[in-house]
């Protein structure tokens, strides 16, 4: 039975290919590759484990050209890796899915730069760009790609799809997106060339449309092609991609009849995700769909293609309204499947979703090139083959402490067969977690919360409230095993008056924030804690000041996506 979301799991026709409904499960960096760019073990469990109801996935970006760029990424230049990319369609389709290949080749200013990405020659559309020569000092100084290679990269794209429908895919997607060849070819910017692949919109356009052309060719009509490409770019020196222009781009690419437009955003690659305009990647402080504005006006405008959104959509409800609200036709979801790879299914069946809350800690680890995480699903990577066995030897455990870690232990070992009694001293179960999860702060923490406090409710967990496990009460109930998720303690300054009435804890200062106000707050500590409760002081009317020992705010949290919104958030509220 299909769960109230009929515009979400309503059919869509691609061309001649039918979905079944309209979810995307999107493109994800995973960073688990082999050197020599097959198909790990942990991609295909990944790509598996999200199949189940999902109509579309999208490979993580392939290599369609390795000539004039090298860089870790899944490779799919060379007809030696078919056997590769059979493996990661068949993992696809083993729930069902219809599987695309994601290709594309490097050349622009921020994959050149980056620290991740090695054994790069440095070519680009255009050599005679300011951002190389600054980012370049003392390294190899970008090579302009002649006409020739221009067409010889064309042709790899298309040999590359090729390829994909020789290992089982049923389409490709071509990333013209971020700053990435094709994305550096259609920018203004980034395109100064006097060659027929530069100066002219149309010239601008020329790889591109000549790739479709080819794949179209070479591969049918029964083929999916799908277009991933900046919508919008913001620049601050006013050359990158307004909706105007991304729409006119849209438009020209549809007439070449690909199977959908992917309406991406992004910004000069000085500015940090978390920051565009319209960010594809919201952080848990800022409001979720604000990437929508972009796919909404390719669907207004533009009438003959299918359009799919992204950016920040983690609720089946939203997906649902931005289909039958008619501002997109697909939605492109990412962070939302890491946290709960049955996403869709559960969506489906009408079953609680494990919820994303945007902490970043899956892209943080991305980008850090290292394994993907995630903060609320610990078996990310391996919930295809990760079945929890049945304990041999049941035993009495006895868990103290409610927060995220007494829960999910509590949760996996009564799954395992375990008797399992969890104690919290509070009259409820949430730890810090109920701290973040302050509806105007940040925004899906309280729905982690009802999520686990559901999730124990249904398990048989026993679970007692307003209880503090005393040894007295350990001895008493003799567990064998004792678990302790007591959390930290607050660290208490040493400083005159801090035993005063007026002072508060930072979780009490949280709670009570929107209550206080017309005051003036000073806030011991700028770390996180204490920045998000200066941010709360100060949306109550209060006057707030921020004392931290060293240099800088939040030097404890090494995710610079949100330590940057939250910075600016509180330069916004005038927060000293």
């Amino acid at each position: 039975m299909i769960f109230n979301y009929r515009h979400l799991f309503k059919p869509l026709k691609l061309g001649n290919i039918e979905l079944k409904n309209r979810i995307a499960f999107t493109s994800i960096g995973i960073d688990s590759y082999n050197e020599d760019g097959t198909v790990t073990d942990e991609n295909i469990s990944f790509v598996k484990a999200r199949s189940q109801e999902t109509a579309l996935i999208i490979s993580t970006v392939s290599m369609a050209s390795y000539k004039y760029g090298k860089v870790k990424f899944i490779a799919s230049y060379d007809d030696s890796f078919i056997p590769s990319l059979s493996r990661f369609a068949e993992a696809g389709h083993w729930g069902g899915a219809k599987m695309l290949l994601q290709i594309s080749a490097l050349g622009g200013p921020n994959t050149l730069a980056d620290d991740v990405f090695h054994e790069i020659i440095p070519y680009v559309p255009s050599a005679n760009i300011p951002d190389y020569t600054e980012q370049w000092k003392g390294k190899n100084v970008p090579r302009e790609l002649s006409t020739q290679q221009v067409e010889e990269i064309a042709d790899d794209f298309i040999k590359a799809a090729e390829r994909a429908k020789k290992a089982g895919f049923d389409g490709v997607e071509l990333f013209a997106a971020e700053d990435f060849l094709l994305a550096s070819f259609i920018t203004p910017h980034f395109n100064c060339r006097n060659d027929r692949y530069g100066g002219s919109f149309e010239n601008r356009l020329r790889l591109p449309v000549e790739i479709i052309r080819g794949i179209r060719k070479l591969c049918g009509e029964d083929f999916i092609i799908g277009f991933k490409y900046n919508a919008f770019y913001e620049f601050p020196e006013g050359d990158g991609v307004d909706l105007g222009l991304g729409v006119k781009i849209g438009q020209r690419i549809a007439d070449e009849k690909v199977s959908y437009l992917h309406a991406y955003s992004y910004a000069k690659h000085d500015i940090p995700f978390s920051l565009f305009r319209y960010s594809i990647m919201a952080s848990q402080y800022q409001p979720r769909n604000n990437t929508l504005p972009v796919a909404e006006a390719l669907k207004k405008n533009i009438r003959n293609v299918a359009v799919m959104a992204v950016g920040s959509i983690l609720k089946p409800a939203e997906a649902d309204r931005i289909i039958s609200r008619g501002y997109a036709d697909l939605v492109s979801v990412g962070r939302a499947f890491i946290a709960d790879h049955l996403w869709a299914y559960k969506a489906r069946h009408g079953i609680p979703i494990r919820p994303c809350v945007r902490c970043f800690v899956c892209l943080d680890e991305a980008t850090k090139s290292r394994i993907i995480g995630c903060s609320v699903n610990p078996d990310v990577l391996v919930e295809a083959g990760n079945i929890l066995k049945e304990a041999v030897s049941p035993k009495k455990i006895m868990v103290t402490g409610s927060g995220p870690a007494g829960i999910v232990f509590s949760l996996t070992a009564k799954k395992r067969g375990h008797n399992v009694v969890l104690y919290e001293k509070e009259k409820s179960t949430g730890g810090k977690l109920i701290t973040n999860a302050v509806r105007n702060l940040k925004y899906e923490y309280m729905d982690l919360l009802l999520y686990w406090r559901n999730e124990l409710k249904k398990s048989g967990v026993e679970v007692i409230t307003n209880k503090n496990a005393t040894p007295e009460l350990v001895r008493k109930n003799r567990p064998d095993v004792l678990v302790l998720a007591i959390g930290a303690r607050n660290k208490i300054p040493s400083v005159p008056g801090i035993n005063n009435g007026n002072v508060l804890n930072v979780s009490d200062a949280i709670l009570k924030a929107s209550n206080i106000k017309g005051k003036s707050v000073v806030i011991f500590g700028g770390q996180d804690y204490g920045c998000e409760a200066a941010l709360l002081f100060a949306r109550s009317g209060n006057r707030v000041t921020v004392v931290e020992e060293k240099d800088r705010l939040m030097t404890e949290n090494d995710i610079e996506y949100l330590t940057m919104v939250l910075e600016r958030l509180m330069v916004q509220e005038d927060i000293r």
